[in-house]
């Protein structure tokens, strides 16, 4: 891609921007369901408008949504249980890191540390070559616009949609992700494996009661997350240019 500068390049940001689209399209169905959970739990078109563009993440905004409707008051809870949920995020961004153009700036970074999700993440890492922060911060906004866009068309609309269609919006979420992971894993045999692997560890964690007692579901993904990257990296190892 283009030469790392402090200015953002509108080539490279527009190119990641319709990169993005199809994900703020995808976004937008999760959205509304969070923003109609919003309301329902008794929050105001202003609480939810804010906590869509404060939490862009569909599993952090209904967790907080859920401490709401328990009558959770403490904003430690809060803290605590989003960075418990979000705990994955620190493992993307140690792997996408390594393929950020070089000379990228310190505020770029935070920008698209806030900005990544896993569709994100999972789009970005299909990319060759280095990643500049054009592109990324471009890939980054269209769907961040699609979440917020969601967010507004929910709250206004929660009382025109039957229950049924609005909890049924978040399969979208799932689809959407196995469209990122399906193509990846056609092309890569590594891909193949560590999905394989993830998938089994998961199967075992949810099926011993044992877990289940001790762990909630943000731990078991966390736990998932880390055993298969780090299996899946002496597995599957990346040669550097020129190695043997």
């Amino acid at each position: 891609m283009e030469n790392c500068t402090s200015v953002i390049k509108p080539k490279g940001f527009m190119k990641g921007f319709k990169d993005g689209i199809p994900i703020a399209l995808g976004y937008i169905p999760i959205s509304i369901a969070c923003a109609i959970s919003a309301i329902k739990a008794g929050l105001s078109f202003g609480v939810s408008e804010l906590l869509g563009a404060a939490l862009f993440t569909g599993t952090g905004q209904q967790a907080a949504i859920n401490l709401l409707k328990g009558g959770e008051t403490a904003i430690i809870m809060y803290a605590i249980t989003l960075f418990v949920i979000n705990c994955r995020y620190m493992l993307f961004a140690i792997s996408i890191a390594q393929r950020f153009e070089k000379g990228m700036k310190l505020w770029q970074k935070i920008l698209f540390g806030i900005l990544n999700t896993d569709e994100i993440f999972g789009f970005a890492m299909k990319e060759k070559g280095t990643l500049s922060p054009s592109y990324l911060l471009g890939l980054g906004t269209s769907p961040y616009i699609g979440f917020f866009v969601g967010t507004t068309v929910g709250s206004l609309v929660t009382d025109l949609l039957p229950a049924s269609i609005s909890s049924a919006l978040g399969i979208i979420l799932f689809a959407m992700f196995i469209a990122i992971i399906v193509p990846a894993a056609k092309e890569s045999k590594s891909a193949r494996g560590v999905i394989f692997i993830a998938l089994a560890l998961s199967v075992v964690m949810e099926c011993v009661p044992t877990i289940k007692v001790y762990l909630d579901a943000s731990w078991i993904i966390i736990i998932c997350a880390i055993a298969t990257s780090l299996i899946g990296a002496w597995l599957f190892p990346i040669k550097e240019e020129g190695g043997k």
